[in-house]
């Protein structure tokens, strides 16, 4: 096929500009412009790009790095290729220029910051669930004197409630402090092994918070670290690209 372009974010930019930033098939970024909007891509010699995760990295990876160049940024969908600069001027940045300017601020003067918290010691949280739930008490002492009744499963139900409802109340305490600073958050689903006694995440969470924010959000995060660091695992990330609220994806 003739040389595509790649597309990663839409940022609002006068002028043509070059990105000191490789993309794709290590192909340089740039701009491709229109009416104070542009699009950010890398030429393309294929149609598709495979979900692996060099592919996935470089695209995010890309993203960040025009962020760090002061830019609010409107993600594109893994993956998005267009035929032409033409089609990408016409398709996009004509026909959809409304809904793009309407879209813009959710992003604007924001950032997307990411935590996740981890149980650091499973058999502690059961051991504390047995000793302060006396309905798991009695029902595990009816399943020792009818092991033939299948009564253990019912163990396992009731464990597992208390579990959801512990990690609620764990979850709540650590994100109460947090979403004062934010404008927006996203509860993303927990990663949950099969296996219960593995099953050591409390959250995990993306928030929208305003550029000026983001020291007083580290600050707050670092103290939470400090708190629970003999039961609690945090791993933050941010600022990236705000693919939790705002994900473009356009059919050219």
């Amino acid at each position: 096929m003739p040389e595509g372009k790649y597309l990663y974010c839409i940022i609002k930019e006068r002028g043509p500009r070059k990105f000191n930033i490789l993309g794709q098939e290590e192909k340089g970024v740039y701009t491709i412009n229109e009416g104070g909007l542009a699009v950010t891509v890398s030429d393309a010699s294929q149609e598709e790009y495979s979900f692996i995760k060099e592919n996935l990295t470089c695209h995010q990876k890309v993203i960040e790095g025009i962020m760090k160049e002061g830019y609010d940024v409107l993600p594109v969908r893994f993956g998005t290729v267009a035929k032409s600069a033409e089609d990408i001027r016409e398709k996009i940045l004509k026909a959809k220029r409304k809904e793009l300017l309407e879209t813009f601020p959710i992003v604007e003067g924001r950032i997307e910051l990411g935590l996740r918290a981890l149980w650091k010691d499973m058999p502690s949280i059961f051991q504390g669930i047995l000793r302060d739930y006396p309905e798991i008490q009695r029902a595990k002492r009816e399943a020792q004197k009818n092991p033939f009744q299948l009564k253990v499963a019912s163990v396992g139900e009731l464990v597992q409630k208390a579990l959801d409802a512990e990690r609620e109340r764990e979850a709540q305490k650590i994100i109460s402090p947090l979403k004062k600073l934010a404008v927006d958050l996203k509860e993303r689903e927990l990663l949950r092994s099969r296996d219960v006694m593995r099953d050591s995440m409390i959250l995990s969470s993306a928030f929208l918070v305003p550029k000026k924010n983001e020291e007083e959000f580290d600050k707050r995060v670092e103290a939470l670290i400090k708190e629970y660091e003999e039961r609690i695992k945090f791993i933050y990330i941010g600022p990236i690209p705000p693919f939790n609220f705002v994900e473009l994806h356009l059919i050219i």
